[in-house]
């Protein structure tokens, strides 16, 4: 039996391996062991593309369907809908599972054979309110992977697999809590570690999590501080001659990834010409018809996303926008990313001090905060969380691939 660790996240996806008596992480995306969670539909050869080589497809004008943060399906009204690939109409747990074949292919011939286990992480919660819709969505990862030929599938909480990753480093006994924030949900795990002489014992006290990652932070931010450049907030003049809002909604597709192939079809894009015909500022709503027309969506999500990143470290930023106008560029700054991301920071911390409530903990009792996840790269996340802790000690570890690392070594206990 050979078997495997994969983590398949909302941004980024990685999957390991046991080769050669230890953990092993697999080489995914340009010889990196991460792949970002994208799929490109390519329309000329019908073939699928994964990572940042289907992006750098889309971007580039190739025809074809780009699908981000397809993980966000689940748990969501999408996981029963279908949609249309190569003009047929398919549900959307087959591009799915498209993703997860490709993850297995790479790992199987890295690995040298067939792999027919897996251990899988998922959030502790893939619907914060309903616990019907969250089964519904483990079940259907579950049938998923069995149809893409694993034959034994467990599941893992991800902030839990990030623990047993960070208990190989302790060498007292100690209380920390496990920091998982990656793309769309925001994980916690409150565990005692003991070492022993065999391996360190690993007791996990509590977990929670929230639906909030970095697609939010990128969504909130380019709804705020982009999307005026490109008419929110401007008016049109009716038929009765009031002044209108232009509709939110279209603001609203443009900041989300899976929904910026809403607004290219056909007879939406002739609704919102015909809409915007009455603009008041047809030189911000003319940027946004030029960013449908060339369907520029996904590129300046893209570049949303990196400035948001290098706001951790500067406190402005220039935003490139001379791919819809001429020398068009827009100034970010830290403090305005910070203030549109507050009040999910907020809730993030409602739910870790719950988290320490609900088992009898107080923070000062807590030795260390394991970071994993790349958003919790972000500055202001960081100092939140770390202001519920000032005497426990910070420690980072791998942003992509500590939870996978902990699902890898969970499925050679299970499956060694």
């Amino acid at each position: 039996m050979s078997f495997c660790g994969l983590d398949f996240g909302t941004s980024n996806s990685t999957i390991g391996i046991y080769n050669n008596h230890e953990v092993e992480m697999v080489m995914l995306d340009d010889n990196k062991n991460y792949l970002r969670s994208a799929i490109f539909l390519n329309n000329e050869t019908r073939q699928a593309m994964f990572g940042e080589q289907a992006i750098e497809e889309y971007i580039d004008g190739t025809a074809g369907r780009l699908m981000t943060s397809i993980k966000s399906v689940l748990g969501s009204g999408l996981m029963d809908e279908k949609t249309l690939v190569f003009g047929k109409l398919v549900p959307f747990s087959d591009i799915l599972g498209y993703f997860l074949r490709n993850m297995r292919v790479s790992a199987e011939a890295q690995l040298g054979q067939a792999i027919d286990s897996v251990v899988m992480g998922r959030p502790v919660r893939f619907n914060d309110k309903d616990d019907k819709i969250d089964q519904a969505a483990e079940d259907r990862l579950r049938q998923i992977a069995s149809k893409e030929g694993f034959k034994h599938i467990e599941f893992q909480h991800e902030p839990i697999a990030a623990a047993i990753t960070y208990a190989k480093t302790v060498t007292k006994e100690e209380l920390a809590i496990i920091v998982d924030i990656g793309g769309g949900t925001s994980d916690f795990t409150l565990i005692k570690v003991t070492p022993s002489d065999q391996e360190n014992d690993t007791n996990i006290l509590a977990s929670a999590g929230i639906h909030i990652g970095g697609t939010d932070f990128d969504r909130l931010l380019n709804y705020h501080h982009v999307m005026p450049t490109f008419g929110l907030h401007s008016t049109i003049r009716s038929v009765n001659g009031k002044d209108i809002d232009v509709p939110t909604s279209y603001y609203r597709n443009l900041s989300t990834w899976h929904k910026i192939n809403d607004l290219y079809a056909k007879e939406t894009l002739i609704d919102i010409k015909r809409f915007l015909a009455f603009s008041n500022d047809k030189k911000l709503t003319s940027r946004l018809l030029t960013l449908l027309d060339e369907k520029q969506g996904h590129n300046l999500l893209q570049q949303v996303e990196n400035a948001k990143k290098e706001l951790s470290d500067h406190n402005q930023v220039a935003l490139d926008l001379s791919f819809v106008e001429n020398a068009l560029q827009l100034s970010l700054k830290r403090t305005d990313f910070e203030n549109v991301i507050a009040d999910d920071l907020e809730k993030i911390n409602e739910v870790i001090t719950k988290l320490l409530t609900d088992a009898s903990l107080k923070a000062d009792q807590i030795d260390a905060v394991f970071f994993t996840g790349g958003t919790t790269r972000v500055k202001a996340l960081q100092n939140k969380v770390l202001g519920l802790f000032e005497n426990a000690r910070v420690v980072r570890g791998d942003v992509f691939n500590s939870v996978a690392m902990g699902l890898s070594t969970d499925a050679l206990r299970k499956f060694g």
